[in-house]
């Protein structure tokens, strides 16, 4: 129990961390987290547009292209993990950040010069798809070192804010910027606000802050069998990372995402900037999401509200298989809007429920074994769905989208302890 005196110990009052908003570091930290979140939102606005605006890329390109933007987390997802408990995270996320202004300032440079095409989009893509693994990672795990261990939930709820925020302004952004220039132009924008961001977390001074002790590379081989060997031997942990992976193979990092730009500026007909303004304000669920996951969670039970969360994307795709130009935009913005709505609700609730089961020890190992499989599907959705949208038309394969997108329910209902949970366990189970 503490010591009812510290009350009045001007020592022990001086002790307290003052709040994150006050701190030079985590400024800094936020700012550029908060600049780089939107110049990568409006990234993947626009590089499916130049590419269906500029060069007159196929259904089946755009997947290729979307596929490398999401190849990297598959490929190097869990060394990634393994290493940066051994870099400097913060120089880590300095080099990503400069590495990823370099690699999207080829694409208005090729544009100039007349040699933009579309193995210049893929190879980009990739490149900013590497450097995005390893700054992402790094961002989490850099955090308690610039915050007390005891404000992380703070500073992480400020980062999740920028980026929830990102996520709704930059299409409409993105959109807004195509109105007055060029798609390839407004990429220098984008790699402006990654070196802001590097130049931002340059601020960051952390005294007596080193990096990581090297580990042996042996030692980094047996982390990643164990995060494996945990997650898939874990009835819970297995169910969840199968529906997610299934869901994400089919959604808009996967499949959805190859087809969705294509089906809404074609066969839609819509504008750039009409399809930016549609998701923002379609997205605005995922705000009406995270305000009801509590209150949902608690009247119908966690497994339900689990499963009818994850249902709702495919519903919500059905919807979206069905529009027509003369309703495009309110058609557009519902099938967003109940999409987000149950991708946070849903989230909200399985990564709660992935920490409350795992010891402590195996938190990171365990994150990352679920980001390699649920992310690992993403490039190879991306490459089938624009593949088939290019032989079968981008219709046929929503409808697709939206029956694999149910689907992905089975294994959270197949599972009795999903299935039958009301609320968070309160220790972990092996």
């Amino acid at each position: 129990m503490a010591n009812v005196d510290s009350e009045l110990d001007p020592a022990a009052t001086a002790a307290r961390p003052i709040s994150v908003w006050r701190q030079r570091n985590f400024q800094a930290m936020w700012s550029a987290h908060t600049v780089s979140q939107f110049g990568t939102q409006i990234t993947f606005f626009v590089i499916p547009v130049l590419a269906l605006t500029t060069l007159s890329a196929s259904t089946g390109q755009l997947g290729f292209i979307s596929a490398m933007e999401t190849l990297p987390f598959l490929l190097v997802g869990l060394p990634a993990g393994a290493l940066l408990d051994r870099w400097d995270r913060r120089r880590v996320m300095v080099t990503a950040d400069i590495g990823r202004a370099v690699a999207i300032a080829l694409l208005p440079i090729g544009y100039l010069v007349g040699l933009l095409n579309v193995p210049l989009l893929c190879a980009v893509g990739f490149v900013i798809g590497l450097f995005t693994v390893f700054f992402d990672i790094a961002n989490q795990a850099f955090l308690p070192t610039v915050v007390a261990r005891e404000q992380t939930p703070d500073g992480n709820s400020r980062l999740e804010f920028s980026r929830s925020t990102a996520e709704l302004a930059g299409p409409s952004l993105g959109g807004l910027l195509m109105q007055v220039a060029t798609a390839p132009l407004i990429l220098v924008v984008n790699s402006v606000s990654y070196l802001l961001s590097a130049l931002l977390l340059n601020f960051i001074r952390i005294p007596g802050a080193q990096a990581p002790e090297p580990q042996a590379k042996t030692r980094m081989r047996t982390q990643i069998a164990e995060g494996l060997r945990f997650v898939f031997r874990h009835r819970t942990l297995r169910s969840l990372a199968l529906a997610t992976g299934i869901s994400n193979l089919v959604g808009l990092g996967g499949a959805l995402g190859a087809v969705l730009t294509a089906y809404a500026l074609r066969d839609l007909n819509l504008s750039p900037g009409e399809l930016g303004l549609a998701l923002t304000v379609g997205n605005c669920g995922a705000l009406l999401g995270a305000t009801l996951s509590g209150r949902l969670i608690k009247l119908a039970g966690l497994g339900p509200v689990l499963i009818v969360a994850k249902s709702m994307s495919g519903i919500a795709v059905i919807i979206l298989a069905t529009a027509a130009p003369a309703r495009a935009v309110p058609t557009l913005i519902a099938t967003t809007g109940i999409m987000a709505c149950g991708i946070t609700v849903y989230n909200i609730g399985q990564v709660s429920l992935r920490q409350a089961i795992t010891p402590t020890r195996m938190q990171a190992r365990m994150n990352a074994s679920i980001r390699f499989a649920i992310w690992g599907t993403l490039p190879v959705g991306a490459v089938v769905g624009g593949y088939l949208g290019s032989v079968l038309g981008t219709r046929p394969i929503l409808w697709m989208i939206a029956g694999i997108g149910l689907l992905s329910c089975l294994p959270l209902i197949s599972t009795k302890d999903i299935r039958t949970l009301r609320a968070f366990p309160s220790q972990p189970s092996d």
